[in-house]
């Protein structure tokens, strides 16, 4: 056991990969079980499976970071607690305003205990005990200093999707917006109910906790901005496999997959722009994440070679005034510090990601 926890902390990276996709992927069968065959039962699976990058950046962060703990159990139940309520709330709200369903105690209790808290338990880590895993996630819960950042990020992809729509327009080709089958629900009410739906489950606290709060710092230590972005791409897309074939994707066509990539490229360029400019914060990639899926999911139609070449030409301003193909300086505060696990840079590093 002493060699494995060894090896991880020696090659932390890699290990938070390896094991996000040893979650995912192992659960992946739940996706099928769940979406295809309407066993709901095994909704808990499908949520530790979508919280697998958080899931594995705290793991590998535990593991490689043996500070001692500090701080207080109590802190991290309420917020366990807090985080439990309102994710039930935000998800029987999103399903009846969305899909009509008809919420009883039991579908409550249902979401309490197989939905929401492998969420829950991602969003309290921003207060765990172990330092580490608290100076990591702190960003997730704490928009100080990143307040403005996070409104550009609300508004950067569907900014982004209605100027696409507009340059479509000159051709004679027009989106629309659909408004599900709850047509008699005001849209803005419905696109924010899908917002946060969007960022509780999961592009926050499942997938950004992990790609974004663990992967790129630490990435970002011995590459570029723009290298950190293609590498975290390259696993982004295989690992939504097992998801996007129980969605009925034809995930087995080898252009669909030269689609994807295409199309997440530019995006996680976005993402990392923001994550940087931001001075490291998680909750407003969340944000953008979520914004985009938000307005992809209501403007079915969108022009997606448009959209798409809108995309490229906002990432590669952003990489060029940002000079996105240099490394970040050490002191950065989105760039990990590779130092020991005791010394006092590091707990300099974790205060300050702590407070920012």
């Amino acid at each position: 056991m002493k060699k494995i926890t060894n090896l991880i902390s020696r090659h932390q990276v890699a290990a938070f990969f390896i094991i996000t996709f040893a979650i995912t992927w192992g659960l992946g069968f739940s996706y099928i079980a769940v979406l295809q065959n309407g066993k709901y039962q095994l909704a808990i699976l499908v949520s530790l499976a979508t919280c697998g990058p958080a899931l594995a950046g705290i793991l590998v962060t535990t593991v490689g970071n043996r500070e001692p703990r500090s701080g207080s159990k109590r802190a991290q139940w309420i917020a366990f607690l807090i985080a439990l309520l309102v994710g039930t709330a935000v998800f029987s709200i999103f399903n009846i305003y969305i899909y009509n369903v008809k919420v009883s105690v039991l579908y409550v209790v249902f979401s309490l205990l197989l939905v929401t808290p492998p969420v829950a338990y991602v969003i309290s880590g921003a207060f765990s005990r172990v330092p580490a895993v608290r100076s990591s996630l702190a960003t997730l819960v704490d928009p100080r200093g990143a307040l403005g950042w996070s409104l550009i990020a609300l508004i950067c992809v569907p900014f982004l999707a209605l100027l696409s729509i507009a340059i479509s327009g000159l051709f004679g080709r027009y989106a629309t917006v659909t408004g599900y089958n709850a047509s008699s629900y005001p849209l803005l009410g419905l696109i924010l109910i899908r917002f946060f739906y969007q960022l509780f489950f999961y592009n926050a606290a499942g997938e950004e906790a992990g790609w974004t709060g663990f992967a790129r710092p630490r990435l970002q230590v011995r590459v570029s901005p723009l290298i950190t972005a293609l590498i975290v791409t390259l696993f982004w897309a295989p690992w939504h496999a097992f998801l996007w074939y129980a969605e009925g994707q034809n995930i087995l066509n080898l252009n669909y997959w030269i689609d994807t990539y295409v199309n997440l490229i530019p995006l996680s360029i976005v993402c990392g722009w923001l994550y940087n400019r931001s001075k490291g914060s998680i909750l407003v990639v969340g944000i953008a994440h979520a914004a985009a899926n938000t307005v992809i999911d209501f403007l079915p139609n969108l022009n997606w070679d448009v959209f798409t070449m809108t995309m490229y030409a906002a990432a590669f301003l952003m990489v060029l005034l940002d000079k996105m193909w240099k490394k970040l300086p050490t002191d950065h505060p989105a760039v990990y510090p590779v130092l020991s696990e005791y010394s006092s840079t590091f707990k300099s590093f974790r205060l300050r990601r702590e407070t920012t």
